[in-house]
C-alpha cells in the first residue's frame, strides 16, 4: 500500500489518505488483521490537508526546525516531541499566493519527533554522509524552454531518488529552486503546457515540493539562497518556506551569515545572493568583507550559492572565464582563515577546482537538474584568480550529485550522475590533480 496525498503526487508510506470514504476503505482494511481504526480516523483529517511531508532543516549553531506545507493555517497538526504533544505555529505573514507553513523549533536533546504519525529524522551531531546539489528548477525563461515533463531532461526528481540509495544525513542545497519564471511558449506546450510561473505556491511545488518530497522526509536540510531568489525574483517562497530563521514579511538583500555545527562538521552559510556578478562592486565587496570576518570558523566548509573561483564557458570562444570578482575582491579583503572547502552552485555544472596560496578548494554543484552549462572544455590549470593561480580543475557537465562522506578527518567526493555511476572521485581537502575520473582542466 501506498500513501499519495491528493494531487500533490507526495509519498508518505502505506495507506492512501483522503477524506472520508478512503480512510474508512483503510481502516476496514486495517481492522480485519486486528488494528484498531480509531487513531487513523482521527489523524486523517490532519494529514489530508497537509500539502507536503514536514520535514526538518537545520539553521544557526545546529538548531533543527520542523516545517510542514499545509491547506489551512488553523490546522496546523500536533507535533509529537519525546512522546509529548506540542503545537506547531503558523508562520506569519502569510505572502499572497502561498499556501500557510506551520513550523516548531525542536528543542536541544529531543530524542524522537513526530508529525502525522510519522517520524521526523533529526540532525546527527555525528553527521558523516552528506549530499551536496544545487540549481535544480526546470528552465522556463523567453526562449529557454527545458522539458519539465522528460524525467531525463529535467531529472531532480530522479536525481533525488538516486542519492536515496545513499543513505544521506543531510542535504545541502546551495541555491535556485524556482526557474518558472515566463509562461510557457505557444510552440513548447509539450514541454511545459499548463506550467505554473512565478513566486506562489502553485510554481513552489512544481519545482521543489513535489519533486523533493520523498527527500525532504528521509533526511534534513541545510539551505542556502541563490539569485532566482533575490529581492527581484523568488524572495517570498525563499524566506517563507526554506529560510530558517523567523521572518517579517520583508526582503533582505543580505541576510546576516550564520554557522551550523553538527559535530565534526562545521558549515557558515553566506548569502551572496544579490551580488552582481560582472562588476566590482565597491559597497558590496566591503558588505561580504565584513559578513566572512565575522565568521571564525575552526575547520569549515563555506556554502554559498555563487563560488568563489569557479569558472564558465566565454561566450565568444575564448578560454574560461573566472566568474564573481566582487567575491574574490571579499576574500583578498577580509583574509578569513579556517575554511577547509568552498561549496556553491550558480554555474550548471560540477566543477572542484584547486588554487594555490593556501586558499581552500571550490566545489560547484550546479548540476542538479536545471539545464546545463555549456562544458568547459579548455584547461583552465594556471589561470589566475585575483593574485593565486588555479593548480588543476576537474569539470563534467552531466547532471548528477556529489556524496561526501567522511573518512576520518578527510572527505571522499563522488560525484555520481543521475543513474549513479561514479564519474569522479577526489579527497576533501585536496588538490583535484589527485582526482580520479573527470580529466584535468
Amino acid at each position: 500500500m501506498r500513501i499519495a496525498h491528493r494531487h500533490d503526487e507526495f509519498i508518505f508510506d502505506r495507506i492512501q489518505f483522503a477524506p472520508n470514504t478512503r480512510s474508512s476503505r483503510a481502516c476496514a482494511a486495517l481492522f480485519s488483521i486486528g488494528i484498531a481504526c480509531a487513531l487513523l480516523m482521527l489523524a486523517a483529517p490532519a494529514i489530508a490537508q497537509s500539502l507536503t511531508p514536514a520535514w526538518v532543516e537545520v539553521g544557526e549553531g545546529g538548531k533543527m526546525i520542523a516545517r510542514i506545507v499545509v491547506a489551512d493555517p488553523q490546522k496546523c497538526p500536533p507535533i509529537l516531541i519525546n512522546a509529548l504533544n506540542h503545537h506547531m505555529t503558523f508562520r506569519q505573514p502569510l505572502p499572497d499566493g502561498l499556501r500557510p507553513v506551520c513550523e516548531f523549533e525542536i528543542p536541544p536533546g529531543t530524542r524522537s519527533a513526530t508529525i502525522n504519525s510519522r517520524p521526523l529524522v533529526l540532525a546527527k551531531p555525528d553527521t558523516d554522509r552528506v549530499i551536496a546539489i544545487g540549481d535544480t528548477g526546470c528552465r522556463i525563461k523567453g526562449q529557454q524552454i527545458q522539458n519539465c515533463n522528460d524525467p531525463d531532461v529535467w531529472p531532480f526528481k530522479k536525481i533525488l531518488a538516486g542519492a536515496e540509495i545513499d543513505k544521506p544525513q543531510l542535504i545541502i542545497h546551495v541555491g535556485d529552486y524556482l526557474y518558472r519564471e515566463s509562461p510557457c511558449p505557444e510552440a513548447s506546450q509539450s514541454f511545459c503546457g499548463g506550467t505554473p510561473i512565478g513566486d506562489n505556491w502553485d510554481a513552489w511545488n512544481a519545482d521543489f515540493f513535489t519533486p523533493a518530497a520523498r527527500m525532504l522526509a528521509r533526511a534534513p536540510w541545510v539551505f542556502t539562497r541563490g539569485n532566482h531568489e533575490d529581492c527581484n525574483r523568488s524572495w517570498r517562497g525563499w524566506f517563507y518556506y526554506l529560510d530558517p530563521r523567523p521572518w517579517n514579511g520583508t526582503c533582505d538583500a543580505y541576510s546576516p551569515p550564520y554557522a551550523v555545527t553538527l559535530g565534526a562538521l562545521e558549515l557558515a552559510v553566506l548569502d551572496v545572493s544579490a551580488v552582481k556578478e560582472n562588476d566590482l562592486d565597491e559597497k558590496q565587496i566591503a558588505t561580504y568583507a565584513a559578513q566572512l570576518s565575522s565568521i571564525h570558523p575552526e575547520n569549515s566548509w563555506l556554502v554559498t550559492h555563487h563560488p568563489f573561483w569557479g569558472f564558465r564557458t566565454d561566450f565568444h570562444g575564448g578560454p574560461p572565464v573566472p566568474i564573481v570578482a566582487a567575491l574574490q575582491a571579499a576574500w583578498q579583503k577580509a583574509a578569513p582563515t579556517g575554511f577547509n572547502m568552498i561549496l556553491s552552485g550558480h554555474v550548471h555544472l560540477f566543477e572542484y577546482v584547486s588554487v594555490d596560496h593556501g586558499l581552500p578548494p571550490q566545489l560547484v554543484v550546479g548540476d542538479g537538474g536545471t539545464e546545463m552549462s555549456v562544458p568547459i572544455q579548455v584547461s583552465t590549470k594556471g589561470m589566475k584568480i585575483r593574485g593565486a593561480s588555479v593548480v588543476e580543475s576537474r569539470s563534467q557537465n552531466q547532471f548528477g550529485y556529489s556524496l561526501l562522506s567522511r573518512n576520518g578527518n578527510l572527505w571522499k567526493l563522488e560525484l555520481k550522475n543521475q543513474n549513479r555511476d561514479v564519474l569522479v572521485t577526489c579527497t576533501v581537502p585536496g588538490s583535484s590533480e589527485n582526482c580520479q575520473g573527470g580529466g584535468g582542466q
